[in-house]
């Protein structure tokens, strides 16, 4: 049994050292420490396993022959840095008494143990390793019903296969160390073997980052802040500098505008009311459209706006080629009538309007020209 056990880790450590995956730098060196100390809540690991625990036959006849029995395990983890960290734990079960006693007792073994991560110790720290070995050893208190209890060692190599983040699957084989009295003449002391496979859940944050890498990280980061903020010192400037030119080029163009106006005011004005303003009916209509209403609104006021005692003399007329001349000659006093009510609502003195009412004979060549009343400043 002995021998089956000690094979069996052997392979399983040879295995796992072979297998394992490196954690080099850009130069191809294998990275190590020192790393920032993780917070309280960080780095546990809970574990539950099933597997074989075992004890010596010390009555029936078969003193000296070891039992094996079921066992179950649960322990609970912490890691300190990459490479070091402890767990408390127990394992056990019941037992035969020996091989021609039908009674069972009480097996139980509840220490702690000091880990140590041989993956991360000779390999370095690497995130994404997908299988670990993990060397382990502790001292606790020895349980059973027929000795009571008694201090024993243990030691033993667990294997992690990384199913996930949070998840590894364990393989664990050992053996404990205890005082040889108790269980008969069999030397000073006598070592129970045991393996174990389980599961084991990752708690709180499970990676690590470099201490080496925090300083230089703060110093690069103070840097780019402060040739961020030297950037955005020189951005703002530059936009305000814009935001300035942009206002001043505004001002330029609003004072030409407002000269242009003036000019325009001054120059060209006097003569434009100075000519005739013509207002366009629809065919057949005496009324006027908004826009030849605001059109005609618009002249009428700068007219009177020139400040002179104004007259007005008002020529309506319409287009023969449409209507009767009787009809025409009719609406061709209605749209001046329609004019003189507009000239007369604007403030013109009834006095200073005269109408005259065209005959209705073609008075110009274009035809929209003589469906329309003439505004003439006298």
């Amino acid at each position: 049994m002995k021998k089956f056990f000690a094979i069996a880790a052997a392979l399983l450590i040879g295995v796992a050292a072979f297998a394992q995956e490196t954690n080099k730098d850009e130069n191809g060196n294998t990275k190590f420490g020192g790393y920032e100390t993780n917070k309280f809540l960080d780095n546990w690991t809970l574990g539950v396993g099933v597997g074989v625990n075992s004890t010596w036959d010390v009555i029936g006849g078969n003193e000296g022959f070891v039992v094996a029995f079921p066992a179950i395990q649960v322990d609970l983890g912490k890691w300190f840095t990459p490479e070091f960290g402890a767990r408390l734990s127990w394992r056990g079960l019941q037992n035969k008494l020996g091989k021609s006693a039908a009674g069972k007792e009480a097996f139980n073994y509840v220490k702690v143990d000091g880990l140590v991560h041989l993956s991360n110790l000779f390999a370095g720290y690497k995130e994404n390793r997908l299988w670990d070995v993990v060397f382990l050893g502790g001292v606790g208190d020895l349980i059973d019903d027929q000795a009571g209890h008694e201090w024993g060692v243990e030691a033993g190599f667990q294997n992690n296969f990384h199913l996930s983040d949070k998840i590894d699957l364990n393989v664990e084989l050992g053996g404990n160390l205890a005082p040889g009295a108790r269980y008969g003449n069999f030397g000073k002391f006598v070592t129970f073997p045991y393996a174990i496979a389980g599961i084991a859940l990752n708690l709180g944050r499970n990676n690590w980052t470099r201490v080496s890498t925090t300083a230089a990280a703060a110093a690069a980061a103070i840097a780019a802040a402060e040739a961020a903020a030297k950037k955005a010192a020189a951005d703002a400037d530059k936009a305000i500098a814009n935001a300035n030119a942009a206002a001043k080029n505004a001002q330029d163009e609003a004072k030409q505008l407002v000269d242009e106006a003036k000019k325009a005011n001054t120059s060209n004005v006097d003569d434009l009311f100075n000519e005739p303003v013509v207002v366009y009916f629809t065919i057949g209509k005496s009324t006027l459209s908004s826009t030849e209403k605001a059109h005609a609104e618009y002249a009428i006021k700068n007219i009177i706006s020139r400040g002179e005692n104004v007259k007005f003399t008002l020529n309506g007329s319409a287009d023969t080629g449409t209507g009767s001349k009787k009809r025409n000659e009719q609406l061709s006093k209605e749209r001046a009538q329609t004019v003189y009510n507009l000239v007369d609502e604007l403030g013109v003195s009834r006095e200073n309007i005269t109408v005259v009412e065209w005959d209705g004979t073609e008075r110009f060549a274009t035809p929209e020209l003589n469906r329309a009343v003439i505004i003439e400043k006298q």
